[in-house]
């Protein structure tokens, strides 16, 4: 993007950052994704910039910078109007801050652990795509809700970026909170269960979403994925280990694309899963192994 980028469409990312080494890190990643990356070391210098009319495509925030506040978080919202995106990088991705600022319009989160590649793409699709197409800079934010204790509610679109925002988040909170051995089996699962409520269940319609929610346990873990669309009937899919070919076939006459494994792996890569009568919502349990 940063090619075909003119002087005058270069998106300003502000870069807030308390630690000198990480800030230096991530305006360097920023820069290279063809933003103009502007270090600062504390929230309240960006909301000084905003509010003295600096121009801001996003704001990539350390959750650290917050110190467990989450009303400097407020401030920055209210400075940022609808101008700029915000990513919140860091901390932990059940903790009270981050949860908060997703839920009050923060557009992403990226854990500590993301490669610079991973941080990169995460940027530029946030600030290019503001950029291009003019939309409110919090149209497509993913929300965060806990009402009910121990569980956490995602809420986002049915696009691909943002199915990809939801799985980034998942994939930090299972890195945080679970064992390594269940990680891998945990990640598969809501990638497949994600999709499959976002292609089969939304048909990619923006105006409709989808809800992953997660409760963490002792001895297990719950995901509940719910989407909006008409719902199926498990019970009346075919196994296509069966006869992959005949499967394959069938699929193409339909129309469809190839597959048609996602419901079954998820059966092996987890210990009870339970549809509702509608077929729409899907609940999914994970023992974990006692340490």
């Amino acid at each position: 993007m940063s090619d075909t980028a003119s002087a005058e469409s270069t998106p300003v990312a502000f870069v807030v950052v308390r630690d000198d080494s990480g800030r230096n890190r991530l305006q360097d990643l920023v820069a290279r994704t063809g933003c103009l990356a502007v270090p600062l070391p504390r929230v309240d210098n960006a909301i000084l910039l905003l509010k003295n009319g600096a121009q801001s495509n996003l704001v990539l925030l350390a959750s650290d910078a917050l110190d467990d506040d989450t009303a400097p978080f407020d401030l920055l919202m209210d400075a940022v109007g609808q101008t700029a995106k915000v990513i919140i990088y860091g901390g932990d991705p059940a903790g009270a801050v981050v949860l908060h600022c997703l839920n009050k319009g923060a557009s992403d989160f990226i854990p500590e652990t993301a490669q610079d590649d991973e941080i990169m793409n995460a940027v530029e699709a946030a600030a290019f795509d503001r950029l291009h197409t003019g939309a409110p800079a919090h149209a497509d934010a993913i929300t965060a809700s806990s009402h009910v204790s121990g569980w956490i509610e995602l809420t986002a679109s049915s696009e691909l970026e943002q199915l990809r925002r939801l799985q980034r988040f998942s994939d930090a909170l299972f890195a945080t909170h679970l064992p390594e051995s269940v990680c891998e089996d945990l990640k598969m699962v809501v990638e497949e269960v994600g999709r499959n409520a976002v292609e089969w269940g939304n048909n990619f319609a923006p105006d409709k979403q989808v809800h992953i929610s997660y409760a963490i346990f002792n001895n297990r873990i719950v995901i509940k994925v719910e989407d909006e669309g008409e719902g199926f009937s498990p019970a009346a899919l075919t196994d296509p280990t069966i006869d992959p070919l005949k499967t394959m076939r069938e699929r193409q006459s339909a129309g469809k694309r190839a597959g048609g494994y996602g419901v079954f792996l998820i059966k092996k890569l987890v210990d009870d899963i339970v549809y509702n009568e509608k077929g729409n919502t899907v609940l999914l349990i994970k023992y974990l192994p006692e340490i």
